[in-house]
C-alpha cells in the first residue's frame, strides 16, 4: 500500500492537530486543585526562585548551532574545520549557521554558509581535502565580517511595518 507524500504530510498534520486538542480538553477537565498545580509549574516565577529572563522578542533560543547539510569528504572536512575554527568567535557562537553542499562529480563541490535566508559565503571545493582547511578559515573570516555588517545594519535601520527578515 503506497501512499503519497502529500497524503502523509495530511496525516501527519491531523494526528498533530487530534494530539493537540485532546491535551487541551484533557487540561480543561483536571479537578480545581490539580489545574492549580499545572498553572504554578507553567508560571515562570514562584515560591522557589526569582522569574526567568525573558528573551527579546524575536530571538531564537537555540543560538549558536551549526547545521551540517554535507555529503562528501570535503564537504565533510570543510565542515569540522569551520567548526574547529569558529570555537573562539562570539559572533558566530551566536549565530545559527548551515552550510550547505552541492556536489559535482566534474567540478568538485559547491558549499555555502547560510543563516536563515541569508548567504555569507560561498565557494567551489575540490575533491582535494588538504584545501578545506584554508578554504574554512577564509570562510570564517568572511561569515564573520558579513555576521558584523548585517548586525549593524539591523541596528541602524530598524522599521517598526518589516520584520527582521524583510528588511534585507
Amino acid at each position: 500500500m503506497k501512499f503519497s507524500l502529500t497524503a502523509l504530510r495530511r496525516f501527519t498534520v491531523l494526528m498533530a492537530i487530534l494530539l493537540v486538542s485532546s491535551l487541551s480538553w484533557a487540561q480543561e477537565s483536571l479537578p480545581p486543585s490539580e489545574q492549580e498545580q499545572v498553572e504554578e509549574i507553567n508560571r515562570l516565577s514562584s515560591p522557589d526562585g526569582p522569574a526567568l529572563d525573558r528573551q527579546p522578542p524575536g530571538s531564537s533560543e537555540l543560538k549558536g548551532v551549526l547545521v551540517d547539510r554535507t555529503i562528501t569528504m570535503a564537504g565533510k572536512t570543510f565542515y569540522r574545520a569551520f567548526s574547529q575554527h569558529a570555537m573562539g568567535r562570539p559572533l558566530i557562537n551566536q549565530a545559527t549557521l548551515t552550510i550547505q553542499e552541492r556536489p559535482d562529480a566534474r567540478w568538485g563541490s559547491q558549499l555555502w554558509v547560510m543563516e536563515a535566508n541569508r548567504m555569507y559565503f560561498r565557494t567551489q571545493l575540490s575533491p582535494r581535502i588538504n584545501e578545506a582547511d584554508r578554504m574554512a578559515s577564509e570562510a570564517v573570516q568572511i561569515v564573520e565580517e558579513a555576521l558584523l555588517k548585517h548586525q549593524l545594519s539591523s541596528a541602524i535601520s530598524s522599521d517598526k511595518d518589516l520584520g527582521s527578515e524583510e528588511l534585507n
